[in-house]
């Protein structure tokens, strides 16, 4: 990290040296799901598409008749229109995925080959649904990022292999599910990254790395990911239009929940026991 002087510093007393980022956390920061979140939000319309690869393998256990497929491709793509609503449209090639839609202050939500159910859209739930659907490039970039060398140019950031793990500072600690990142060493990396200077939109991203690593009893681990996302279409995406979907009805609730959930506030209010 350096610093540099802002304008005027010369021969003013009062005057900061003005901090500044290195190309790593600049790239780190316009990252994040939630900065990319707000980026696209702050586009005239736009359409973003990302493929999401990830294979992770560990040796086949002696009495398994066939191995475990290992590896999940996902696909994302997400329409953004001028007044702020989105539809987002998730399939894998493991027969999953979703589609959204937040249109007005609703917000339609259906599983693949599910019914969609419509509901209101309330916050936080349409920011992190957002969130998710541009998160692929962070997803592949937290695996790797203790070992990715960042520069910048005229044509964006360069990606490369670091001889040296780079020291991230972590948010919080990881889950049991995740602890197994700790333990990855890249082998090989590389990848590019485009971005809009106006908004902090990712414009165009890859990265491609292969890695190892080692669960957490010791068994070791063969890993490569893939990840490509593009924006296109900015300015020029139709409106989202309310699917066909059904109302969330609400469940009933029933004499015993309700007992429950009271208590002794129905004899305490009548003076009588319902029992």
């Amino acid at each position: 990290m350096g610093l540099s002087l802002g304008p005027g510093a010369a021969g003013c007393g009062n005057s900061a040296p003005v901090e500044t980022r290195s190309a790593f956390e600049e790239l780190d920061a316009l990252l994040r799901p939630a900065a990319q979140a707000a980026s696209v939000r702050r586009l005239p319309s736009a359409h973003v598409a990302a493929t999401f690869m990830s294979r992770v393998s560990a040796p086949p256990a002696p009495d398994a008749e066939k191995p475990p497929k290992d590896t999940v491709t996902t696909r994302t793509e997400l329409w953004l229109d001028r007044r702020g609503q989105y539809r987002m449209l998730e399939t894998n090639d493991q027969d999953g995925g979703r589609q959204v839609v937040k249109y007005g202050h609703d917000l339609a939500i259906a599983l693949r080959y599910g019914k969609t159910i419509r509901r209101q859209a309330l916050e936080p739930e349409p920011t992190r649904l957002l969130e998710e659907a541009v998160g692929g490039p962070w997803a592949a970039w937290e695996t790797v990022r203790r070992f990715t060398t960042v520069t910048s140019g005229p044509a964006g950031y360069q990606l490369t292999r670091s001889t040296g793990h780079v020291v991230v500072v972590r948010g919080s600690q990881a889950s049991s599910l995740r602890r197994w990142r700790d333990t990855v060493e890249v082998q090989e990396l590389s990848g590019e990254a485009r971005v809009d200077p106006r908004t902090g939109a990712l414009l165009a991203f890859n990265l491609h790395a292969r890695f190892t690593a080692s669960r957490g009893d010791g068994v070791p681990l063969n890993g490569e990911l893939a990840v490509t996302s593009r924006i296109d279409s900015i300015g020029s995406t139709p409106s989202i239009t309310p699917p066909v979907a059904e109302e969330l009805e609400p469940r009933p609730r029933s004499i015993l929940e309700e007992r429950a959930l009271l208590g002794d506030l129905t004899r305490a209010t009548t003076g009588k026991d319902t029992r």
